[in-house]
């Protein structure tokens, strides 16, 4: 068969996924409702536009929006679709991005290639909920995220993936996360040869609100703010320099972590975008922190705006949210945290 043929540019592509499931899981609890998760390509779109050269048409966005036909959604089928038509043909030199704003959750792994025994997944609009289990059937796992896209890509192709979710630490089994004593599990060990819910519960919220997701299961996990600037390393992966695809993964917060967000986005998604507008010239290691600042910071506003209205109501103000930890996670070695960020 002939190769593939050249082309004479590099090509800049991005799919983001927004989902709010308003029609669906809401049908069966309100409190599956993510109102804001559709801003969060809107956001990523205008900055990948402003800030990194990318052009409107070769941005797809998939939202479960009422007005648009339901072919159109990001069902299972759609998104698995699209994942794989946003990086078919690709070339070295090519750049990509693929973000998901919606629920995640986690299953039992079955192989055991996960550290901590569970697959992070990430819950489509036609995912379908046992209510006596809250548990989910027709997800997307993280093995799916890696072989669809990252496995894909040849040598000297960039792809940043970005998830606003919970549970999504190692949503797209890279193995080599940025480590400062308290990160996601390592993902599996592979081997990589290059080509030529949220399971949650989650409040619908006002301007002033977030959506608080959380696991029953996991309902006891305790956050924390750890300082230090060192990374964990799995062997047999490649190093910066390497002939392979230069992937890396920004998530919200640890695998056993929630996330936030209200009627503006995640919060994760604002902090990411604010982060590069302020520098775009950042490391990867100097971005993570950004973003962790910027989490913080809303967090802390969060609070206070609840105490306040407490105050100002006579009515006891809502447990205090603690700010997840947002990882960063990279196909090559730890020392490539320490390269400028580009996507």
């Amino acid at each position: 068969m002939p190769g593939l043929s050249r082309r004479d540019h590099n090509v800049k592509k991005a799919l983001l996924i927004g989902i709010e499931y308003s029609t669906t899981l809401k049908e069966i609890d309100p409190v599956w409702e993510l109102r804001g998760a559709h801003e969060d390509p809107k956001t990523l779109r205008q900055l990948l536009i402003d800030v990194y050269g990318y052009k409107d048409e070769d941005i797809t966005v998939l939202v479960d929006e009422p007005d648009l036909e339901q072919d159109a959604w990001p069902t299972r089928k759609n998104i698995l679709a699209a994942m794989r038509e946003l990086v078919e043909g690709a070339q070295p030199g090519d750049c990509f991005v693929f973000s998901f704003s919606g629920h995640g959750s986690q299953v039992t792994n079955e192989d055991g290639t996960e550290e901590d025994g569970l697959d992070e997944t990430l819950i489509p609009v036609d995912a379908i909920l046992d209510r006596e289990t809250n548990s989910f059937e027709n997800y997307i796992k993280d093995d799916d995220v890696r072989k669809i896209i990252v496995d894909s890509l040849p040598s000297g192709a960039r792809c940043v993936m970005i998830f606003d979710c919970c549970h999504s630490g190692t949503a797209s089994d890279l193995p080599n996360v940025f480590s400062d004593g308290f990160t996601s599990p390592c993902s599996p060990l592979t081997t990589f040869a290059p080509r030529s819910p949220w399971k949650t519960r989650a409040q619908s919220t006002d301007m002033e609100q977030i959506n608080v997701q959380h696991t029953a299961a996991r309902a006891s996990t305790q956050f924390a703010w750890m300082k230090g600037r060192h990374t964990r390393t799995r062997s047999n992966t490649m190093p910066p320099q390497s002939p392979g695809p230069d992937v890396t993964s920004w998530s919200a917060c640890m695998d056993s972590q929630v996330t936030y967000g209200g009627r503006k986005g995640g919060f994760f998604i604002k902090a990411f975008t604010d982060a590069l507008r302020i520098d775009p010239h950042q490391t990867h290691a100097e971005l993570l922190q950004s973003v962790r600042r910027e989490l913080a910071k809303y967090s802390a506003a969060h609070n206070m705006r609840m105490t306040q209205r407490g105050k100002a109501t006579g009515t006891p103000a809502p447990e205090p949210v603690t700010s997840p930890r947002a990882q960063l996670a990279s196909l090559r070695q730890s020392s490539n945290f320490h390269t400028p960020f580009g996507m």
